[in-house]
């Protein structure tokens, strides 16, 4: 299959013209404006709900610590099993209105906890089940909007639109606690839930806003019915990026990056508080600094991409991510000059991961067909997150049998292993989207 029609399969439209000319992509594209304030909105009133639910059970239910775990656990469950069969039933209907009904749909579970805490009927085992519903209307969500932007631009405007889109999440996660803090102070945790029940309704209308045609899904019509058709249409999304040299380098190098990195701010947290005496105001400052790198990478990736190629950066930004972290087992002095320490060394970090995400997300939309885009976001998550609590528990088992700094430093030297699988991949070698189709398949 060739590149052009890899790409009209995805849903994207290659222009003739570079993949980074033009002084200003997607300035003029109404629809792809609407769908970004719908999620800067949104995305915004999710920082909020991830400080309100659990605090709405801290504060409001006096929860004890192992039912605010299993809270948490609640909300992540759908990204494991699950959201390969979501992937399955995204690609068999319309993005657009698969995603207003999700919006919706977590904009009524969410408010169910303000009205029973108004009612004095919330208690713990409520807040389980909305905490489940609304992870998985989330997960539903992500793969409908990131199997939906190939559709709605062009493939030459995909790494645009994914920084734009990156942006807003990474000034979310810098502003939203904070905002979400503030309406727990003065609302009560339960009642500011009611900031993300509006960012939901607020996403839905721009969506319904979009006036570009909805596509409709396309199937194979030798495909299997029923369960088996389920499990037998999971298997091809997976399939599709093992035996795809470029997407198989993405999976493996991202997954190890994800790994490396949640067990590195595992062991981090502990490390900070108790062997560099930092208090939580100044850890959160930390990852600030982690925010504000994936704000300049988003900002800045598109003018890089003009000197480096697609291949080159993403090597780059797989290098600067593992930098980053290095420096953190080294970093020592006083509480107030080792925030500012880390703070720029999780800026650097910061910078990498965003950067690779949104590279590689770019690549891996426009490399998929349309009737695998949701299966292959699906695949993709689940390689990048299934040994994510593993890695976590690993790094807090060995933290406390072997000593924090040494597990920080063993986390830290595992992070250069991911750009390996970059640097003897066919993918170092793209500069632009047409250099794709000699090393596609």
């Amino acid at each position: 299959m060739s590149l052009a029609e890899r790409s009209s399969g995805a849903g994207g439209r290659l222009k003739p013209a570079g993949p980074v000319e033009g002084a200003s992509p997607l300035r003029g594209h109404g629809d792809f404006r609407r769908l970004w304030f719908g999620q800067s909105v949104s995305a915004v009133g999710n920082q909020v709900t991830r400080l309100a639910l659990p605090l709405t059970a801290v504060l409001y239910l006096r929860a004890s610590t192992a039912e605010v775990g299993l809270l948490t656990s609640a909300t992540q469950l759908a990204y494991l099993g699950p959201m390969l069969v979501f992937g399955v039933m995204v690609d068999r209907v319309r993005k657009r209105p698969l995603m207003i009904a999700t919006d919706l749909g977590r904009a009524a579970v969410l408010a169910v906890v303000p009205l029973l805490a108004w009612l004095g009927s919330l208690d713990v085992l409520v807040l389980y089940a909305v905490a489940l519903v609304y992870g998985c209307l989330t997960v539903i969500f992500e793969l409908g909007y990131r199997s939906y932007l190939p559709e709605l631009v062009a493939a030459d405007d995909m790494l645009a639109g994914n920084s734009r889109l990156q942006s807003t999440a990474s000034i979310a996660q810098v502003t939203g606690p904070g905002v979400g803090g503030l309406l727990v102070q003065l609302l009560g945790a339960p009642l500011a839930l009611l900031a993300d029940v509006a960012s939901f309704v607020c996403s839905a209308l721009s969506l319904a806003w979009i006036r570009a045609p909805d596509v409709h899904p396309v199937r194979d019509p030798a495909a299997a019915a029923g369960l088996r058709g389920v499990f037998a249409e999971i298997g091809g999304g997976l399939r599709f990026i093992y035996r795809h040299r470029v997407l198989r380098a993405l999976a493996g190098g991202g997954a190890m990056l994800n790994v490396a990195s949640t067990a590195l701010i595992t062991i981090f947290m502990v490390y900070a508080a108790r062997r560099m005496s930092m208090s939580g105001g100044e850890i959160g400052l930390v990852f600030v600094g982690f925010g504000v790198g994936g704000v300049l990478a988003a900002l800045t990736l598109r003018r890089i991409l003009k000197v480096l190629g697609y291949g080159r950066l993403l090597l780059a930004c797989y290098l600067a991510g593992p930098a980053g972290a290095l420096g953190v087992p080294f970093v020592a002095g006083p509480a107030g000059v080792a925030t500012a320490e880390f703070a720029c060394l999780w800026g650097l970090a910061g910078f990498g991961i965003v950067a690779v995400n949104v590279v590689s997300m770019t690549l891996r939309q426009v490399l998929t067909p349309r009737s695998l885009q949701a299966r292959v976001n699906a695949s993709f998550k689940f390689l990048l997150s299934a040994l994510t609590p593993v890695s976590a528990a690993a790094a807090g088992f060995l933290g406390g049998g072997f000593g924090l700094h040494p597990t920080l430093l063993v986390c830290a030297l595992v992070m250069p292993a991911a750009p390996l699988w970059i640097l003897f991949s066919p993918v170092r070698g793209v500069r632009t989207l047409a250099d794709l189709r000699s090393v596609s398949g």
